[in-house]
């Protein structure tokens, strides 16, 4: 195993002090800086919104380009009071699957799950792979943790309906400086939105604004992972978010007083591979997050699931588990993973759903549509029920519907177990 591949964050470190955060905050016109080996931009102003990293579907696509001015102007909708998004863990386009894309472009990994995309307004999931043309390669001949998706990549994510990606995550420097800036063209070509990186640390660490009609969410994403050693050592700390407890605090916060702003979403990557249980500092940075305002934290990077925890009628996924990403293990334990469906409502917690599927070859299968349903939804549930042992304030799960989704229902707290372990057969 390489030297510099990572398989536990070290603890999170107290880097920015609350008063420059606040200094950070303040400067919301000019931005700030902090030294090179701090972390700067964990506090984004408000205003740093880049249109580049905007989702491009917001706006209405059939709106005529000239039309007669009507006698009386029609009085604008009124906007939404609530609107729905769908979170994904881990997707990977590159390896074996980025092969089938070389061979066929047209390839849609997604198609079994279209039907659970098509019931959000906002579709979201962490994008474990740059996105760049390697004459062919899509995995190293020699690190097999080294891979990118083929740039075609891109135009699955578009057909597909993704809204937004999380770039902030340890696969994002694979293959350098240049294949990450080749990976953002090519979302920007198809006019996916990303969050967690950027040209710059300020758009790094700002947040996508998604608009659907008239409600705004706003994402931010952050990684306590990076394969080459501690990412505030690294190059790579100008242009990807950063995990640190006081600063991602503070970017909520200020996500929150952006004009408009209905809800705040946190992208996590971190963890360990293969844990059930959530490490301190994901709790920490998931508590802090929510403490400070988002209405959801979406966990991903351990590649099986962990305990879901409701904190102040807002829920925390420790890990979604793998949405669409073949791993090296095998069995129940990495085969299942959920998707979350919550239900943004504007000055109210969101409702939210599990949606598990079940990864099958080089894609993956939904609960509604899984031969196996049966067995799967039995494992699935028993292995929620096991995990929830590890997690104060772990919600119940309701009756699962015809379309394969369950809520999730407020449940007497109970003391998390211990120790942790890592995942095995489901029993």
């Amino acid at each position: 195993m390489p030297r510099w591949i990572m398989r536990a964050e070290k603890p999170l470190e107290m880097r920015p002090a609350p008063f420059f955060l606040a200094m950070c905050a303040a400067a919301a016109q000019i931005g700030c800086e902090q030294p090179a080996n701090v972390g700067a931009g964990l506090a984004p102003p408000p205003a740093v919104a880049p249109a580049a990293r905007r989702d491009a579907s917001a706006a209405p696509r059939d709106t005529p380009a000239a039309a007669a001015s009507p006698a009386v102007p029609a009085a604008p909708p009124a906007p939404a009071d609530a609107i729905t998004l769908l979170a994904g863990g881990d997707v990977c386009l590159g390896k074996a699957l980025g092969q089938e894309l070389l061979r066929n472009p047209a390839h849609d990994p997604f198609a079994p799950v279209a039907a659970l995309l098509a019931s959000a307004d906002v579709r979201f999931v962490n994008l474990e792979n740059q996105l760049s043309d390697q004459g062919g390669e899509t995995q190293h001949r020699l690190q097999p943790l080294v891979f990118t998706g083929p740039p075609a990549g891109a135009d699955v994510l578009a057909r597909a309906g993704i809204s937004v990606v999380s770039l902030a995550n340890n696969h994002m420097w694979d293959y350098g400086k240049s294949a990450f800036l080749e990976t953002l063209g090519h979302l920007e070509r198809v006019g996916v939105a990303y969050v967690g990186a950027g040209r710059t640390r300020l758009q790094a660490y700002a947040p996508a604004i998604i608009e659907r009609r008239g409600f705004r969410v706003a994402l931010l994403a952050v990684t306590g992972i990076w394969n080459q050693g501690s990412l505030w050592q690294h190059p790579g700390r100008e242009f990807v978010a950063a995990a640190e407890r006081d600063g991602l605090a503070a970017a909520v916060r200020a996500a929150r007083k952006q004009p408009g702003v209905d809800a705040v979403i946190v992208s996590y990557h971190g963890g360990t591979e293969y844990l059930d249980t959530p490490l301190p500092q994901a709790r920490a940075l998931a508590g802090a997050a929510i403490d400070a305002g988002a209405d959801a934290f979406v966990g991903h990077h351990p590649h099986v699931l962990q305990g879901i925890e409701l904190r102040r009628g807002r829920p925390i996924f420790y890990s979604l588990g793998n949405f669409l990403m073949k791993v090296k293990r095998t069995g129940p334990a990495v085969e299942l993973a959920m998707l979350a469906r919550l239900r943004l409502r504007r000055g109210a917690a969101p409702l939210a759903e599990i949606c598990p599927v079940r990864s099958e070859g080089l894609g993956t299968v939904p609960l509604a549509a899984d031969p196996r349903r049966a067995d799967t939804e039995a494992a699935f549930a028993e292995r929620m029920r096991r995990l929830s042992a590890f997690v104060k304030g772990a919600p119940a799960i309701g009756p699962f519907a015809a379309d394969g989704c369950a809520p999730l229902e407020p449940a007497a707290e109970a003391a998390p177990a211990s120790p942790p372990r890592v995942a095995g057969p489901i029993r």
